[in-house]
């Protein structure tokens, strides 16, 4: 056999959900019982008189499955509880047939497991019965990625105290990479609380939109709701703004009277919250050029 070959049959054998003896008898059975399977995992593993070549790679098979499985468990420890364990692993096997782990590191295993939530007709019994669990899996993922997201300087109150107040128009705001904003169309906030703390009824109204702002802060992940005017002055910095362009925008959507006390709330906020990319050098570099 050739290394792909080889490559392609082990993966098959291991991934197997129910055990590498069944998949062989399985590949024997289509293949009208000539014995090649189980004569080509042989030739690649040696049997001897304490365990053959099968039992031999299905301990492989299980830690396959038992390290990825606690892998998932830990990226997604609300959306675990709140499914139970008996669903949680069923949910984990028809993930991993779908999509198996095609990286070295473990930390990509679940990348694409609200996609096969929301999407995959593997998933469907899950969809029809917790609707919101490819939104709950999609926040707890945000929270991955917000934790692993790049540092950076944060702007801090002692960077603002040496711009003039006539400068402050120009200070150039912009959201560190550690700051994601995501909207889902389920409550995930309430259900990520719900299963992490184990309080809660399933059974109550999990229905409404949740606008939430996801960030890293020493090395804590914290999450909370935006209201609309908030998400989109927070979107506006996911790009870069003037003080003064926000401003100006928060008195178009807000009211020219009601405008400057609000954006001065946000950004005593934004600071408080650690969100702003600060200065490589010096208090000046958050003035833009102009």
């Amino acid at each position: 056999m050739s290394l792909r070959e080889t490559q392609s049959d082990v993966s098959r054998w291991v991934r197997a959900p129910q055990g590498v003896a069944a998949a062989l008898v399985e590949e024997e059975a289509a293949a009208s019982g000539s014995g090649s399977a189980l004569r080509r995992l042989e030739d690649l593993i040696r049997s001897d008189e304490a365990l053959d070549a099968t039992g031999r790679l299905e301990i492989y098979a299980n830690a396959y499955f038992s390290r990825i499985h606690g892998v998932l468990c830990a990226d997604y420890p609300a959306l675990a509880a709140l499914l139970g364990a008996a669903a949680f692993n069923d949910l984990v096997t028809s993930y991993l047939l779908v999509e198996p782990s095609r990286s070295p590191s473990l930390r990509h295993a679940g990348l694409r497991l609200a996609d096969f939530l929301s999407s995959h007709s593997a998933a469907a019994g899950i969809r029809k019965r917790w609707p919101w669990a490819s939104d709950l899996a999609a926040f707890e993922w945000a929270r991955i990625d917000a934790f692993d997201a790049a540092d950076g300087p944060v702007l801090g109150r002692e960077a603002l105290a040496s711009v003039a107040p006539s400068e402050f128009g120009d200070l150039f705001l912009g959201l560190g990479p550690w700051v994601l904003l995501r909207t889902f169309g389920h409550p995930v906030e309430r259900l990520w609380k719900m299963g992490i703390r184990e309080q809660g009824d399933l059974r109550e109204d999990l229905t409404g939109d949740a606008h939430v702002l996801i960030w890293r802060r020493d090395e804590n992940v914290l999450h909370r709701s935006l209201d609309l005017q908030e998400e989109a002055a927070l979107a506006r910095l996911s790009l870069g703004s003037r003080f003064g362009e926000l401003c100006e925008w928060a008195a178009v959507e807000i009211g020219e009277e009601n405008a400057p006390a609000r954006a001065a709330a946000w950004l005593e906020q934004w600071l408080s919250d650690g969100l702003l990319l600060g200065p490589d050098v010096g208090a000046g570099a958050i003035v833009a050029d102009r």
